[in-house]
């Protein structure tokens, strides 16, 4: 069976159909948070014409370009076509705008390929920032990472992998089960939510990018042991977003009540060759109660007891069986089982943290990288996203958020609450 073969008879994964009805809420809400984007600071001029010749002389990241979804019948497994193979386009700012808005507003439509772009952005300092946009739904992160090793040849990778099949059996129909009561247990009423409760017919987003000095980011590690985070560093990170929520939503008069954040985590097995192609995450579901918000040492040591409790019952393993068995469900269907428990809102924010730039793509094209960002998309609502990411040992976070949900004052403050509780590990 040769590629084209496979790709035919490729079906979305679990976590690709939770995506898929996510497009039903974007389109409730007059949004496009389905985008994310990989952003290169380069040292030099990046050669344009010699970059596009390159991607497309490569098999398979012209097949990846050539993929759409397929219209499928009713009760269906949503599936990826072959459409006919065209040139991949790669488009030329001249700009020292971050990242311009004709990059940020871009949309791509599931059905019609490419769902995937390149723009390059010349500065006037004589240097470039190669920007790598896609719908979420074609992969994850870790899969766009792999994307630009393979540009930039360090890396062979396939274009796609069958996810291993789950049966249909006594045993997964309970794990289905636990997670979908866990679920509708953590999210029950009442919360709180940053989203906006009007309604628009567009919506403009923004970024904000914090940076921390390697000095700073070993005091943030240090701090988040103190304060009770021993798996890791997300409790400490997260514990501080809902903080600077709280203070937001007091700030503004509005009643606080209990926050609820759904945290992606990475499911592909370690050391495994990876696979460009579709996403390959499960969730972790937090419950921040507001009277753990007073207490940075108190709200971390929730976060960890919650996380440790959820993997050691299996939960991530038991929503991806779940999700693996809504792949059939219609999609205004599948929305109506994963929406957020308050109203319009998906949750009370997003949170994600986004694995270290890897050394093998310090160069880029023979260009010294400057920095990178890993930008997950932020759905509206709740239009507000915190993604924190690390670069040459150094901590950045990512705020994404829309004008309609939160003011360039407010951002100001959240910023600021941001720094001084990872430095100081002490409430503002």
């Amino acid at each position: 069976m040769n590629q084209t073969d496979q790709i035919d008879e490729l079906f979305l994964t679990g976590a690709d159909c939770f995506i898929l009805a996510l497009e039903k809420h974007n389109q409730l809400q007059g949004a496009h948070g389905n985008t994310c984007r990989y952003v290169l600071e380069l040292k030099g001029k990046l050669d344009a014409e010699a970059f596009k010749r390159k991607i497309n002389q490569d098999t398979i990241i012209q097949q990846l370009a050539a993929l759409s979804v397929a219209k499928i019948g009713l009760l269906s497994k949503p599936k990826w076509q072959l459409n006919q193979i065209k040139e991949i386009e790669v488009t030329v700012h001249e700009s020292d705008a971050y990242i311009p808005d004709a990059v940020l507003q871009r949309q791509f439509i599931i059905d019609k390929p490419c769902l995937f772009s390149f723009d390059i952005v010349n500065r006037t300092n004589g240097n470039s920032c190669l920007i790598l946009s896609w719908h979420h739904l074609l992969m994850d992160g870790y899969g766009a990472v792999l994307l630009l090793k393979k540009i930039n040849g360090n890396e062979e990778i396939t274009l796609s992998a069958e996810e291993p099949k789950i049966k249909f059996n006594f045993k997964n129909i309970q794990q289905a089960a636990k997670a979908k009561f866990f679920i509708d247990k953590t999210s029950k009423k009442e919360l709180s939510s940053i989203g906006s409760t009007l309604e628009y017919i567009s919506v403009n987003q923004k970024i904000k990018v914090i940076q921390f000095t390697e000095e700073e980011t070993k005091q943030i590690e240090s701090n988040a042991s103190v304060l009770g985070a021993k798996f890791g560093l997300s409790p400490f990170y997260l514990a501080c977003s809902a903080r600077g929520v709280k203070c937001i939503l007091q700030e503004r008069k509005v009643p606080v009540t209990d926050f609820w954040v759904p945290v992606p985590q990475n499911t592909r097995k370690k050391g495994a060759l990876g696979t460009l192609l579709s996403n390959h995450i499960s969730f972790l579901f937090y419950r921040i109660a507001n009277t753990e918000l007073s207490s940075l040492k108190e709200c971390v040591g929730s976060i960890n007891n919650q996380m440790v409790n959820q993997i050691r019952n299996g939960l991530p393993k038991a929503y991806s069986i779940l999700q693996n068995f809504l792949k059939r469900a219609p999609s205004s269907l599948y929305y109506q089982l994963i929406k957020g428990p308050q109203g319009k809102s998906l949750a009370s924010f997003l949170f994600t943290v986004a694995e270290e730039h890897p050394q093998e793509l310090l160069e880029f094209e023979g260009l010294k990288v400057l920095n990178a960002l890993s930008l997950p998309p932020n759905n509206f609502n709740p239009g507000l996203t915190f993604a924190f990411m690390r670069f040459n040992n150094c901590l950045q976070i990512m705020l994404l958020y829309f004008d309609e949900v939160i003011s360039e004052k407010e951002i100001t403050n959240l910023e600021k609450q941001l720094k001084y509780e990872l430095i100081t590990g002490q409430e503002l």
